[in-house]
């Protein structure tokens, strides 16, 4: 779903600024009125959680990949306008370190990620809900669904931004930016979201809201209650045992994978969800999946033992989703309209201009989440390789997110708190 560079024309990429850049605007206001001790490193873990997760790519209909967001439950923990800040700064980072994402792109990337799916989400969850109890089962299926809902309409918004693009700007009957007309792109999009990547993010979300539900009830609340407790209370219902929530969950979506994979693959495991898996070196995977675990077992025990007692479980826990990352490795073929200028020469037998004058504009030094290590350069070098640049560069991001969240907040709240007084003074001289 990230859009890279040359895909949209540049005017139209920075156009969608203007429904992106008012919405940041109105975030760091309304999220600056309700920061406390809690919210800031909230915000910092779901941010870091948004992008660990949508560095795990599937294989969905159609033989392309796509991943899961998160922001449907951030939305729901921090509210909309966090969830605007927490995925918009995912991506910014992603973009400009990993080269995820076009850097021209980002107002787009930002508003179909970061604002339109936390949004549809957050109103999709509440309309099912209700008035249901916070601790109520009924709202973990609300959860679920209003993900699904919002990352579908965000997956709409791109293929829309896609498939109008030659309708826009074509040259001697070829197209400027993307080739995709929308009679491709919709179908594309919702197809390999429906029955893929929305069925992920719906059981992260579900999976994600019943563990806050039973370990962190407060967090639930509204962020402008500090003191959590009156909204629960009053709200108390009897839940499903989290283990069946989990089971019921996992099972479900696996058994709609592999009914949508079988289909769409016609029926053969070796085209499953339409890929072609025989393109797979298993030999390697199963390498690659071998000191994977290897890395595990030192690292995360590690982690648990040398990180400081307040962010014991939190840091461990993005270790641990860090190393596992390279999974998404394994699934072949590219995510739609993400694809270089020579897949779409090889699909279309041409290069557009514009795609070839701007998807190079930029050089992430991270790019493709790729470290470059002394070792590692060789570029035949076996999938494990890449693995380890996988995991570095996770690891790289979260820091990086958790910094930048940090570094915002205090900047908001000493804002915040100088406010009062710079009024202060500014009374006392008009008196």
């Amino acid at each position: 779903m990230h859009i890279p560079d040359g895909y949209l024309s540049p005017v139209f990429s920075l156009g969608t600024g203007l429904a992106t850049v008012p919405a940041w605007a109105i975030a760091v206001r309304r999220v600056r009125k309700v920061l406390n001790h809690r919210t800031v490193p909230l915000l910092a873990i779901f941010a870091a959680f948004s992008f660990t997760i949508m560095m795990f790519n599937i294989p969905v209909p159609g033989g392309t990949t796509a991943h899961a967001v998160g922001g449907t439950l951030i939305a729901i923990v921090l509210g909309p306008w966090a969830a605007i800040i927490g995925v918009s700064t995912a991506l910014i980072i992603q973009a400009l370190f990993f080269g995820d994402g076009g850097i021209l792109a980002i107002f787009a990337n930002c508003l179909n990620m970061g604002v339109i799916l936390p949004f549809v989400g957050y109103a999709s969850y509440k309309l099912i809900a209700g008035k249901s109890p916070l601790l109520s089962t009924r709202r973990v299926w609300a959860a679920g669904i209003g993900s699904y809902i919002g990352i579908t309409v965000s997956a709409v918004a791109v293929a829309v931004e896609l498939g109008v693009q030659p309708l826009l700007f074509t040259q001697n009957g070829h197209a400027l930016y993307s080739p995709y007309p929308l009679a491709v792109a919709l179908p594309a999009m919702l197809i390999s979201h429906l029955f893929g990547a929305a069925l992920v993010e719906a059981l992260v979300t579900a999976l994600g809201f019943a563990f806050i539900q039973r370990n962190y009830p407060q967090y639930l609340t509204s962020l402008r209650s500090v003191v959590a407790g009156s909204e629960i209370v009053e709200g108390q219902a009897e839940t499903i045992p989290l283990w069946r929530v989990f089971a019921v969950g996992i099972v479900a979506a696996v058994v709609i994978l592999f009914l949508a994979g079988l289909l769409t693959g016609g029926g053969r495991i070796d085209h499953f969800f339409g890929a072609d898996w025989s393109q797979v070196s298993w030999p390697d995977v199963w390498v690659m999946l071998a000191i994977t675990a290897v890395i595990a077992i030192i690292l995360i025990p590690l982690a648990w033992f040398l990180l400081p007692k307040r962010i014991k479980r939190t840091g461990t826990f993005f270790v641990a989703i860090a190393i596992i990352a390279p999974l998404g490795l394994v699934a072949p073929g590219f995510a739609f309209g993400e694809g270089s200028a020579e897949d779409v020469k090889a699909a279309f037998g041409y290069i557009p201009e514009g795609l070839r004058q701007f998807s190079s504009i930029f050089s992430a030094p991270f790019s493709g989440y790729n470290v470059q290590l002394p070792f590692f350069s060789d570029a035949n070098a076996p999938l494990w390789h890449a693995a380890i640049g996988y995991e570095i560069c996770g690891i790289i991001g979260v820091l990086l997110i958790g910094a930048v969240i940090l570094g915002i907040g205090s900047l908001l709240r000493r804002k915040q708190t100088q406010q009062p007084q710079d009024t202060l003074e500014e009374g006392s001289v008009h008196a």
